[in-house]
């Protein structure tokens, strides 16, 4: 009799064993982190840029945000040379209407279609729309975020669900996220 029991025990917890362990992968195939999704890349991974601006102000703008995608490590955005020119031109404008209406940033680009989300970038210029950002009172690290997913769009981004992407649609408070590494990896090949 206690032979049975011990059986039945342990066939009871092999089986809770083996049901756990399928819910848990279950569970952690579920929880997979979002990826930020890609249009495209640029043929090599090193990208030439150019400031147009005049303001000092917004050169450190452009110049923090561009700081930012470096330190992800899967391109490297590089100062163009004097009368070289640059891959992505990063500028401002007093205003900046689309026919979605007014944006605190635009990006638009040139590129060559390979096939699905497969197409090559060849040129991208990424605007700011100084008065909108003025008189929302977006603070100079917002303004940065705001460069940063306009740099992401140069880059091949495309918007992000997630509200902690910087390539969420709608957010001036987010910066790179983990998805968005990702996301460029992808792009890029890594």
């Amino acid at each position: 009799m206690l032979e049975k029991i011990i059986k039945g025990t342990v066939l009871i917890v092999a089986t809770i064993v083996l049901t756990l362990a399928a819910c848990s992968s279950t569970i952690f195939a579920a929880a997979k982190a979002p990826v930020t999704p890609s249009w495209g890349s640029w043929k090599d991974t090193t990208i030439t840029y150019a400031t147009t601006n005049t303001s000092s102000y917004y050169k450190g703008v452009w110049k923090n945000a561009v700081k930012r995608w470096n330190k992800v490590g899967v391109v490297q955005l590089k100062a163009a040379k004097s009368g070289e020119k640059a891959d992505i031109t990063l500028t401002s404008s007093a205003s900046l209407s689309t026919k979605s209406g007014k944006l605190a940033g635009y990006t638009n680009y040139s590129y060559i279609n390979k096939g699905s989300n497969d197409n090559q970038i060849v040129s991208a210029k990424s605007t700011l729309n100084r008065s909108l950002l003025t008189k929302y009172g977006y603070t100079k690290s917002q303004r940065t975020n705001v460069a940063t997913h306009e740099i992401g769009h140069a880059l091949g981004l495309s918007h992000s669900s997630s509200k902690k992407s910087v390539m969420y649609a709608s957010d001036r408070y987010a910066s790179i996220d983990h998805q968005d590494k990702v996301g460029l990896d992808e792009a890029y090949g890594e």
